[in-house]
This record gives C-alpha cells, structure tokens and sequence, in this order.
C-alpha cells in the first residue's frame, strides 16, 4: 500500500462508476506499474497516475458521457494537487492504446496474501456484475484463490488478469501469469497422482475443476494459466 492519503481521493473519485474493491484495484495497480509506490501521490506523480488511468476509462466505461463525467473528476484531483504543490504537473505521457473497450478487466500484482484476498473481492464483485449467481461467484473467487496462492508457493510475485468478457460467450475469464521455475512435470502433475511437500499442482487442479476452460503454458522462465467461467 502507498503511505500516502492522496490514493484514497482518486478510489474516492472512482466510486461514482465503480465499486470498492474494483476502484482500489484499479488504482493501485496504475500506481504499481508506473513505479510511484511509497512516493506521496502529488504534483507529478498523481497527473501521471491520472493520466494512465484516463487512457483505461474505455476499457471499464463504455458510455461516453459517464466516461466525461469521470475525466473531469479525476482532472480536478490533478488541479488540486498541482495547487497544494510546487511542482508542475507534467504534460501527458504517451500511453499505449486501450484494450477492446467491450471487455472490462483489471490486473492485480500478487506477491502477499492480502494481493490474494483482494484479487477474490475483485473476483467476486466482476462475477456478480456478469450476472452470476452467489454460488458461482463463490467457485470462481476460489479458483482464482487458487491461482494467486500458487503464484506465491512457486514463483514469489506474478500477476493476476481478471476480465469480464462477451465472446465466444459472456462470462469471467481469469489469466495468471509469473517468472517462476515453471513445473518440470506438468502433465503427471495435472493428473492428481503426483505429491510434494507443499502440495504442488492442487491449486492448479482445483481452478480447473472450477473452471469451464483451462490453458496451461510453463517453462523454465516462468507459466501462464488462462482458464474461463461462462454464463450458462
């Protein structure tokens, strides 16, 4: 978490079109990939922040006007923050384009169990906004309990992909990816007969048995799961 109090004010401004749990999310995660972790979020720092999150706004939002309405919060936020410092806000960096604006999607770091309790709240919250009802919210956060508490036996720190997605039907798809070892034996693990001290490829098994769809790619510099839920 960021020491400083200016992260609340941007969640704050968020929750008109989001919930919570998906407004954090999302927050944090611009914070961690633009490097500003444990930097108070002012001046420059919360314009970059401000602008990385105006570049994603087509990916969560798809009406335009709401999508205005957002900007204009966010950017009164980047105008308060330059008045309360010296520092001149930057101009605007350049950003790669934004996703399908139809799929909605949030990445979460996972490197300690309280990534992993709030990738489940993300989870969750996505699931419920599809239309799912509470029990199969309930299997897919687990699934994706799983997949983050492999992230952390094997592999340290990875990162968790969750999207509400429309095609080939509408559903949650859940990708998790890290740089970790990879698994040497992939296919005797995913069969159940194979056992280790630390339980190697439960996590796995039991997010596909969740799942309706399961893709598994590992190597030694690291593995990638994509695995899906649909509507029925």
């Amino acid at each position: 978490m960021l020491a400083a109090e200016p992260t609340d004010d941007v969640i704050e401004a968020l929750k008109a079109y989001f919930s919570v749990p998906i407004a954090r999310a999302l927050v944090l995660s611009t914070v961690r990939r633009a490097k500003l972790d444990g930097a108070p979020l002012e001046g420059r720092a919360m314009a970059q922040v401000v602008t990385a999150l105006e570049h994603a706004l087509p990916m969560y939002i798809a009406d335009a006007s709401r999508r205005s309405e957002c900007v204009v919060r966010l950017q009164k936020l980047v105008s308060k923050s330059a008045s309360d410092s010296p520092e001149p806000a930057p101009r605007s960096a350049k950003v790669a384009p934004a996703p399908n604006p139809s799929i909605a999607s949030t990445v979460i770091q996972v490197s300690t169990a309280d990534d992993v309790a709030n990738a489940c709240e993300v989870g969750r919250d996505i699931a419920r906004r599809v239309g799912f009802p509470n029990v199969m919210q309930t299997k897919i956060a687990t699934a994706i309990a799983e997949l983050a508490r492999n992230i952390l036996l094997y592999a340290i720190s990875g990162e968790l992909r969750i999207a509400a997605v429309d095609s080939p039907r509408k559903g949650v798809e859940v990708g998790a990816s890290d740089e970790g070892p990879g698994i040497a034996d992939l296919e005797l693990v995913m069969t159940g007969n194979y056992r280790s001290r630390t339980g190697m490829g439960m996590g796995l098994r039991g997010a596909k048995r969740l799942m309706d769809t399961f893709e598994i790619d590992t190597s030694p510099t690291g593995t990638n799961v994509l695995t899906r839920k649909f509507l029925t």
